[in-house]
This record gives C-alpha cells, structure tokens and sequence, in this order.
C-alpha cells in the first residue's frame, strides 16, 4: 500500500497534478516616502533706522489718507509697525529696486509695498488693516465652496457695513466652461441678493459691484480693488479716502 500511494504521488507529480509551490517573485522593497516640501522660514530683512524712518514716514501719509490698521497690530506703536512691516522678508520684494536700500526708494513706492502686502499672503494674515486686504486671485478653477465662503466673508466682514455677515456657498451644475458654478448666499441686513456665476480660472472682481449695489442707504464707501493677475487689492473706502490714498501710491484719482 505505501508502495502504492508513492506511486501515485509519482505519477501525479509527473503529470503536473501535484506542483510544487513557485517561490514568489523578488520584488524591490518601496522606497522610503518623500516628505512634504515646506517652505523655509526666511530670516527678517535687516534694515538700518533711516529705512524705518521712511517706512514710518509712508505708513502715516496713508493712515493720514484713510488707511486703517488692523488687530494684527494692537498695542504697537506706528514705529514698531512700520518696522516690523520693513523686516519682513517679503517687505518691498518683487519690483525692479529690490537691492536698492529702502531710503532710496520713493514714498510712492514704500507706499505700495506697505499695501500690497505679500506678507500678508505669505503668513496668511487676515487682519493687517481694518479696511483693506490683499487676496490670491488665481488657479480658482480649482476652487471649492469653502474657497468662495471664505473669500465672501471675509470681504462682507471687511466693509462693515452689513449686519449678520452669515454666508452660505453651493455648487450649481452644468454653468460655465468649467461644468460647473456656486451659488452665494448671504445673511445680512440690509439684504444682498444671492449671487451666481461660473466658475473661472481668476475671481471675478466685478461680482463686488453687485455687493456695492446693496450697501445700507447712508454707506458712503465702497469697494476698490487693484488686481495684478496674481492677486488682488481690495478696499472699502469713500470717494475722499480712495483719491488721497491713490495720490500716495502715485496712482490716477480715478485708480480706485
């Protein structure tokens, strides 16, 4: 019998019915994961007491014009603001006098490096000033509904003119080259009607005209914006505050 069942052990094997199981193929173990790429922190600009002086300098013509500081800077002195403005690595960067010493540059231009503040986008601070912010305007082809509700908000809060700020975003199907849209809805007195619109690869500014449009009957302000293709400068200013601002940036009376 065991003779046998040899055999036909044997026989089966010569006939494949009974293989040996194959060894596993060798893989290559994965590689290690990539860690995420982070920016470095940059070390602050090092600048003498004559570019604070002339940061100070710019800072308290626009003040003067309208401007107003934000919580970011409460309980700071206008010098300890414009030097802390001054330091940042992103203060002034980005123009064709880069190297050039701050004091050598005009009040127009520390005007606009003090506004168009990459800092504020570099660190994500949103409240540098109490009537002026500075927005990515951009790549929104990938934007979300949190994207816009954030952004409305923000500018509903910005103004101040509006009671309740509560804003609530959908998507709306099949509008725009995109395939898509949103919907904006808000919770203010006095009321602003809902807002809807394609999406796009840039924010479309225009849609502050129709939040100008519902302002509360006394408002005297409204909403300026300065875009460059890569970001956006919003204000909410009076006809006075935006000529005088404009005058300071070196910019035409109608430029805001």
């Amino acid at each position: 019998m065991a003779l046998g069942r040899r055999m036909i052990g044997w026989l089966r094997r010569l006939f494949g019915q009974e293989r040996p199981h194959p060894v596993p193929a060798w893989e290559p173990e994965p590689p290690p994961p990539v860690p995420a790429w982070e920016p470095k922190p940059q070390p602050p600009q090092r600048r003498s007491e004559a570019e604070i002086d002339a940061v100070e300098v710019a800072l308290n013509g626009l003040i003067a014009a309208g401007l107003r500081l934000g919580p970011h800077y409460e309980g700071m002195d206008r010098r300890a603001v414009a030097r802390t403005m001054a330091e940042h690595p992103e203060f002034a960067v980005g123009d064709g006098n880069q190297t050039l010493p701050l004091t050598e540059r005009s009040s127009e231009a520390l005007s606009i490096a003090i506004l168009w503040s990459y800092r504020a986008l570099a660190d994500a601070i949103e409240d540098e000033f109490a009537n002026a912010a500075i927005f990515d305007d951009h790549c929104y082809d990938g934007a979300d509904e949190e994207t816009y509700r954030a952004l409305f908000a923000r500018l509903i809060d910005l103004a101040g003119a509006w009671t309740g700020r509560g804003v609530t975003v959908s998507r709306v199907p099949e509008l725009g080259p995109y395939g898509h849209g949103f919907r904006v809805a808000f919770e203010t007195q006095p009321p602003i009607p809902p807002l809807t619109f394609p999406a796009d690869k840039n924010f479309d500014w225009s849609l502050l005209e129709r939040l100008d449009a519902c302002r509360p009957a006394a408002e005297t302000r409204r909403f300026r914006v300065a875009a460059d293709g890569g970001a956006g400068l919003v204000l909410f200013l009076d006809d006075t505050e935006a000529r005088a601002i404009a005058a300071r940036l070196g910019w035409g009376p109608d430029d805001l």
